[in-house]
């Protein structure tokens, strides 16, 4: 859960770019690159601001489209009557043992769910279901975008505070680059995107391990 406003953030920039009057990096400029690290950190970390629907609404059949705010599929976990769904199910092995089975429009549940990374927005369910079967589905979306009146009225960014340093990493990042004429800028520009990097991968690479921890228990 966010605790920290977007304000906070551009005034711990401010100070170490030594600009406090926002004279070289005017603040609404900042705001920008803020927005931008936030989207940035969830094309890299989906699971950084999702959405959970426990009333999905399917369509009859098999393929079913994510909600219009959506980036992408993070996971169903079950049917509205409480049944869970398996998946990502590979869907070769349906293909290959029941190659009729996108024309199902019959069940009133679904087993599984299939998810292809390339097309983003869809998702497919195994049986085929019938029109108004209730899902829960959690999906990726895109951070709400903070006006500058919005964060001059201390609104709190959209990501959990164990963001806050990768968000700096990626504004002193583009601030930096904004003066790529002077000589020590370019290099300082490509430390940050290097740190909000190694942020942003300590963070999956810490996930992992305990994604590892759980299932040794």
């Amino acid at each position: 859960m966010p605790l920290i406003t977007s304000n906070e953030i551009l005034l711990r920039v401010n100070r170490l770019l030594n600009d406090t009057a926002f004279v070289r990096w005017p603040k609404d400029e900042l705001l920008d690159y803020l927005n931008d690290g936030q989207r940035a950190i969830v094309l890299r970390r989906p699971d950084a601001f999702t959405s959970d629907v426990d009333d999905f609404s399917c369509v009859a059949g098999t393929k079913q489209s994510l909600p219009d705010d959506a980036l992408r599929l993070i996971d169903i976990p079950r049917n509205a009557n409480g049944r869970a769904i398996r998946g990502p199910f590979d869907r070769a092995v349906l293909d290959d043992n029941y190659p009729n089975w996108y024309g199902g429009n019959t069940a009133i549940e679904a087993e599984l769910f299939i998810y292809d990374e390339r097309n983003p927005k869809a998702f497919y369910l195994y049986p085929g279901v019938v029109l108004a079967t209730k899902l829960t589905v959690v999906y990726s979306k895109a951070p709400p975008v903070i006006t500058i009146i919005q964060n001059d009225a201390n609104a709190l960014v959209s990501l959990d505070d164990i963001y806050v340093n990768a968000i700096i990493e990626w504004i002193m990042y583009r601030c930096y680059m904004k003066d790529a004429e002077y000589a020590a800028n370019p290099n300082k520009s490509l430390m940050h995107q290097n740190a909000f990097k190694t942020q942003i991968g300590e963070k999956s690479q810490a996930d992992m391990s305990m994604s590892k921890e759980i299932i040794k228990e």
